[in-house]
Order: structure tokens, then sequence, then C-alpha cells
């Protein structure tokens, strides 16, 4: 079976319960980072955390997160995680080449806002300390 949020949450309802509880019942669990013109995407609006000390709660960072320490914890489902990396939106359909030149304007500062909320729900989720920690 496929969780896809877009499909799967529904308006109106607490969309980060959604989220969480189809991760965590996920196997595979496969993000779609984009980078478009102008640093829009997921990860476009991602380099900017860290910047002039600007934090923020970034969603697609928190699902990175909490799906990579499910996969370290024994007895969950997620089995791996496996990211799709889109450049632009291409004229005519498909996608330009994901400007990897871009990685570099992500910061190597975490995220606290992002990582304290990884933390709650980890623990929520009955996830060791060790591993929560270790956000």
């Amino acid at each position: 079976k496929v969780f896809l949020d877009q499909d799967c949450l529904l308006d109106g309802q607490n969309w980060l319960l959604g989220f969480v509880q189809g991760l965590a019942a996920s196997m595979v669990f496969v993000p779609l980072l984009t980078w478009n013109e102008e640093d829009g995407g997921s990860l476009g609006d991602m380099s900017r955390i860290g910047v002039g000390g600007y934090d923020r709660v970034d969603h697609v960072l928190l699902e990175l997160i909490l799906a990579m320490a499910l996969r370290e914890e024994p007895d969950t489902a997620v089995q791996a995680v496996l990211p799709v990396l889109l450049g632009p939106a291409a004229e005519g359909g498909g996608f330009k080449p994901f400007p990897f030149h871009k990685l570099s304007r992500l910061s190597g500062k975490p995220s606290t806002a992002t990582n304290a909320q990884a933390a709650a729900i980890l623990r929520q989720l009955g996830v060791s300390e060790e591993r929560v920690m270790e956000v």
C-alpha cells in the first residue's frame, strides 16, 4: 500500500498526525526534494534556515529526521529512506537537472525549532531516549 500525503491527508484534519501515522506505517519513505528557480522548492526553502539566525520548523526537514530516526529503531516499519532530487519544472513536463551546486547553501547549523518538534514526536512514538538525543 502507498501513502501519498497529497492523497491521504484530508483537509481540515491534523496533517502532522496524519503524516506521522503514515510514515510510521511505511516500509519505504521516498521524499521528493525539490530546488526550483528563484530558490524555491523544499530544499530552496530549507536553505534559508540559519541565515542571520533565522529558524523555524521546516516540515520537510522534520519528515526526514523522523524517517531516519524510525529507520534506526528496532521493530518499526521503516526500512529505507530513498530521497528523490528534482530540479525545476521543465516546459512541456518533466524536470530540469537538479542544481547540485546549490547544496552548499544549506546551513550546517541544526534547526533548533525542527529538532525540538522531532524530539517531541519521537518521544510520543516511544522511540528510545538515546535515539531522541541524537536528533
